[in-house]
């Protein structure tokens, strides 16, 4: 709300009982924020007092009109643009700490090495990144390789005592307890549960032949991507959406040409919907940085396939299940690991629909068992 210097009790106080000339009482009391609430936060707890703000700012705002006022005014003021850029940084350094995390997934990750790496203190560094990932670090890292070694049960023919080797897991007893904790079965359960099989479908030779699949080894390459909170809730993913656009509009120049992608870190099979890892963002060059609440996630290179899809995006889940369920397992290749990303070759803005066009990249090898 405007400051009212006309009226002193409605300043802040100083941590020196002065009274501020920057924050209003409701907001600053001995030099401190008197309550730890979000932007977001604040502009409902206006909203509700709409009346109460008219009184003091001597306006006559309907709730609607409040929301849109303060919506525009408060990412200018002090304390906003403070927290923010925080969550900012906060965000920046935790998505760097678990893009190292998922590339050396089976080496020694001590967590004072990993704090050392997101310079923050160890307490400071617990206590931030089990705010924005939702798990304490170790249980993150226990569930992401317990994950990985499901996919490896179930997609390709590894002994387990193959996977511990690959795996680095310490002993076949230790591995089964924290299987069997996490999943609810042992893992031979789970492969003989769950494991894929080329299916026996009187056209499945003719759709794997429909499926025009290249194979192509890719450089590394970087993304500036939001998080999606739910992959299954469509208005975020709409919202999701818009701000990717807006970012994109705001900070390339007109002539850029970088594609708008989509990253998904893990296979829904086996992860937790709530726990999936899915971005959505666009291509960049090296040289830029991360912009606002966008990170940056890099895009291991190496082996792909790569198939093309055309028209309407509701289809898309059909072309994968042709791809998983016939093409990938005719092939000399199985999933190096699960991990895809979507290029969006043009968007709805610019074609129509049936004139969509999307590029799927799904990291590949060779059928071989791993040397030990």
């Amino acid at each position: 709300m405007p400051l009212r210097f006309d009226i002193e009790a409605y300043l802040g106080t100083n941590a020196d009982q002065t009274r501020s000339d920057e924050y209003c009482y409701y907001c600053l009391k001995d030099g401190k924020y008197t309550v730890d609430v979000s932007r977001e936060q604040m502009v409902d707890i206006w909203v509700k007092y709409t009346n109460k703000y008219n009184e003091y700012s001597n306006t006559n705002y309907s709730p609607r009109e409040l929301r849109i006022l303060l919506n525009k005014r408060m990412p200018t003021l002090k304390r906003w643009k403070q927290i923010e850029n925080t969550i900012h940084i906060h965000h920046t350094t935790i998505a760097k700490i678990t893009s190292y995390i998922h590339q050396h997934l089976f080496d020694e990750l001590e967590t004072e090495e990993l704090s050392a790496l997101a310079n923050l203190s160890l307490f400071h560094f617990r206590r931030v990144f089990q705010h924005i990932t939702g798990e304490n670090i170790g249980s993150y890292i226990q569930r992401l390789r317990l994950e990985h070694i499901a996919y490896l049960l179930i997609s390709t023919d590894l002994t387990i005592e193959e996977i511990m080797k690959c795996t680095h897991y310490l002993t076949k007893s230790s591995l089964a307890k924290a299987f069997k904790k996490h999943f609810g079965v042992t893992a031979s359960e789970y492969r003989n549960r769950y494991q894929y099989t080329i299916h026996s479908l009187q056209n499945s030779f003719r759709l794997a032949s429909k499926l025009d699949v290249r194979i192509e080894k890719i450089p590394t390459r970087k993304a500036l991507c939001l998080p999606m909170s739910s992959i299954h809730n469509s208005a975020i993913y709409k919202a999701t959406w818009k701000k990717i656009i807006g970012y994109y509009k705001s900070y390339l120049p007109a002539t850029a040409k970088n594609k708008y992608i989509s990253i998904s870190m893990d296979d829904p099979f086996i992860t937790n919907h709530k726990q999936c890892r899915f971005y959505l963002g666009f291509l960049i060059n090296a040289n830029i940085q991360p912009i606002e609440s966008l990170t940056i996630q890099e895009i291991p290179g190496g082996l792909y396939a790569v198939f093309k899809h055309h028209g309407n995006y509701a289809s898309l889940p059909e072309l994968y299940r042709t791809f998983y369920e016939n093409w990938l397992p005719q092939s000399d290749y199985n999933q190096k690991q699960p991990f895809s990303f979507e290029i969006y070759l043009n968007s709805p803005h610019e074609v129509d629909i049936p004139e969509l066009l999307t590029e799927i990249y799904i990291p590949i090898q060779q059928k071989k068992r791993l040397s030990t």
